[in-house]
Order: structure tokens, then sequence, then C-alpha cells
């Protein structure tokens, strides 16, 4: 108990001597002390590698070479401490084994990943850079003893043999802040991050960005539709509930939009949840919950409630679509949501066909609508985002857009995917 209370107490004021610790001179001082213990430390540490390598063939060395290595990680991690704490070196933390999930796992990151090999010729380095401070000290110190020592002072030869006592001094004092220098200059590139976790990081860092991406579009479009649908069906119900001349109060109708504008609001909150729920995920570093995508059966709903708000709208299938990727059936969705909400936002509530056709290993998905039919109550124009969006879209799987005026004063927006692209 007595030893393990000292051994807390000394490891509190070596705390308290790190946290005091700045970049600087003082840092780069305490740098090269600790480098002595350390270095020796570590000359046992290699020392210890080399015994359990020559072990494996009494059958333990394998366990003792996984434990040499683990221990390296953990003084590699010490030493990126040291380097940002007392070098103000930019070392990122290193990559935890442990939290990979399987031994194997671990166990193979461990022997074959590149830091842990890089780590251990830090540590090497820093065996070296012990061995070079200790010569630096005593040499510097058995030339500051033999200028003073048995020597016979007086004042011809006081002044000069202080001046060489310095100069041995400052000397030793440079040597010793050029070799850590030197290891700050290392550091980063053996206790920094290995090129293949760069990669991998910036692959990871490409597909969530990716990710976040489509989820924003998903998002444009579930809640711009369910704003524009609702805004219809609202008009409408307004419509229906206020008299003009002889024309009936129509309280069935005026239920059923508000009917359908409460489930549209259920979707677009279900939609929202379901992107804040991915985001949190991604931001705790967790894989995020699968989720049900549209699909084209889901199309009929879709356009039921814009049928009930006003909108005539038609759908038609044609081919075999029942095998079509899910990939490309969701993008097809998105087309049409995002067609549909065009047509009424541009063009108020003209007769529209939405068309989805197999044609061999294509999918060709059209929302074509006639000329304007009426300007008011419109929701009015949008950002223009959507249609830049789902070009990106249909690029991104090898598709084609083609948007434009028709001939008779119309608008056609034609998307054609290969089924190939729903990765």
């Amino acid at each position: 108990m007595t030893s393990s209370r000292s051994a807390t107490e000394l490891a509190a004021r070596l705390r308290m001597v790190l946290a005091a610790a700045r970049p600087g001179w003082r840092g780069r001082a305490l740098y090269a002390l600790a480098s002595l213990p350390l270095g020796a430390l570590y000359l046992v540490l290699y020392a210890g590698l080399v015994g359990s390598v020559v072990a494996v063939v009494y059958g333990v060395g394998v366990l003792l070479v996984l434990l040499v290595l683990a221990v390296t990680r953990s003084l590699a991690e010490m030493e990126r401490r040291l380097a940002r704490r007392l070098l103000g070196v930019d070392v990122p933390a290193g990559e935890r084994v442990r939290d990979r999930r399987g031994v194997v796992r671990r166990l193979r990151r461990l022997v074959f990943a590149a830091d842990t090999w890089r780590a251990l010729g830090w540590l090497g380095a820093r065996v070296l850079l012990g061995l070079a401070a200790s010569t630096t000290l005593l040499f510097g110190g058995a030339v500051f003893v033999a200028l003073g020592w048995e020597i016979e002072w007086n004042p011809l030869n006081a002044l000069p043999l202080l001046a060489l006592m310095v100069l041995d001094v400052v000397l030793v004092l440079a040597g010793l802040d050029l070799l850590v220098r030197l290891s700050a200059s290392v550091a980063p590139r053996l206790l920094g991050t290995a090129p293949e976790q760069r990669i991998a990081a910036l692959q990871q860092s490409t597909r969530r960005l990716a990710d976040r991406n489509r989820l924003a579009r998903d998002l444009h479009d579930t809640i711009g539709h369910a704003l524009t649908a609702s805004l219809l069906q609202a008009t409408a119900a307004r419509r229906t509930l206020t008299p003009v001349g002889e024309r009936p109060l129509q309280a069935d109708f005026a239920r059923q939009a508000l009917g359908h504008i409460e489930t549209n609001t259920r979707t677009a909150l279900a939609e929202l949840d379901r992107v804040l729920t991915v985001l949190r995920a991604e931001d705790g570093g967790r894989d995020p919950a699968p989720f049900a995508a549209p699909s084209l059966d889901d199309l009929e709903d879709l356009l039921a409630g814009l049928r009930d708000g006003g909108l005539p709208v038609e759908l038609v299938v044609g081919g075999d679509v029942d095998d079509v990727p899910a990939g490309v059936q969701e993008l097809a969705y998105r087309v049409v949501q995002e067609g549909t909400t065009n047509v009424l936002r541009h063009a108020g509530t003209p007769r529209t066909v939405a068309e989805v056709v197999r044609s061999g290993d294509t999918l060709v998905v059209r929302v074509c609508n006639e000329p304007v039919s009426q300007h008011d109550g419109r929701p009015g124009p949008g950002g223009g985002r959507g249609l830049a969006g789902l070009r990106e879209r249909a690029t991104a799987v090898g598709g084609t857009l083609t948007a434009g005026r028709t001939p008779a004063g119309g608008f056609d927006l034609c998307v054609t995917l290969p089924l190939s692209g729903a990765a």
C-alpha cells in the first residue's frame, strides 16, 4: 500500500510538471531530460522484443511478441502526448486497436498495421536520442571539469577559463536543443497517421459527404413535395368551404383534403426524423439503421393526394418493372416527386401524365404537363435546385436528364436510367 501510494504521488507530480510545461525552451529542456530514462526504457523494450523472437522456438514467443507490440503502441501514444505538450508538434492521436470488433481483427491490426512498426521505429529513434543526449552531457561535463581541474587560478587565466567554461555549457545546451528540434521534425512522420490511414479516412469522409448530400436531396424532395401538395389541398379545401353564388359547401371534400394534409405532414416529419437519426448516428461513429426507401409501388399513393387536391395527374406504367433494382426505383420515385412538385409550383393544376416505362435495360421516367390552366393559387417557383439535383443523381448512375418546353406550351421532364446503375 505504501509503494502504491508513492507511485500515485509520483504520477500526480509528473502530471503537474507536464501541465505546467509549455512549448518553448522549458518544454524542450524537459523533453531532453526525459529522453535519458525513456531511452533506457525503450532499449529494454527492444531487448524484450529480441528475446521474444528468440523464444518463438519454445512456443511462447508469439505471445511475447504480441505483448511487446501492444506495449509499443501504448508507449507511442504517450510519446504523442509528450510531443504535443512539450514541443508543440501537431501529432494526431493514433488508432485504437481495441476499438475494433473481434479478437482476430485486433491481432491482425496489431501485427500488420504500418503505424505499429513506425511506432517501433520511433522508439528506436528515441533510444538514439537518449544515447546522443547522454553522450553530449557526459562529454560536455567532462570538458567542463577538465577546464577547472587542478588548474591554479590567477588573474591572468581566470577570464579565459571562465569564457571557455561558459562556451562549453552553451555548446552542450545548443547540442541538446538541436537534438530535440530534430526529434520534433521527425515525430510527425513516425508518430503521425500512416498514409493508408489517411487514404481510408479520406475515403470515409468522401462517402459521408456523398451520403449527406443524398440525404439533403431526399429531404428537399420530400419536404418540398409535402408542402406544395399541402398548400394545394389547403387552397382547395378553403374554396369548398367558402360559398360563392349558388355553389354549395363541400364538407366531405374539405375533410378529405385535410386528411391528405395530415398525411403529408406526417410523411415530411418522418423523413426529417429519419435524416436526423442518420446524421446523429454518423456523428456518433455508428452505422445508421437501414430504412425503407420509396419504390415504384409508392407512386400511386404519392399521386393520390395530388388528385384530391385538384391536380389531374395520371400514372402510366409500362413494361416489366417488378425486377427493377431498388436504387433505380427510388430514383424514379424522386423524379416523379420532383416533377409533379414543379408542375404545381410553376403551372398550377394542368393535366399531367407521369410515365414509368421499361425499355430493355433502361427505365424511362417522364413527367409531362399540358399548358398552364390557371395562374392563381400556385405556391410559386422554387429555388431551382430540384432539377439540378436530379441531373446530378441521374448522371451519377449513368443516366441522362432532359427538361424543356413542349411544342404545345407545356413542360416535359424526361430521365433515362440504366438498370445497371443501382449499385
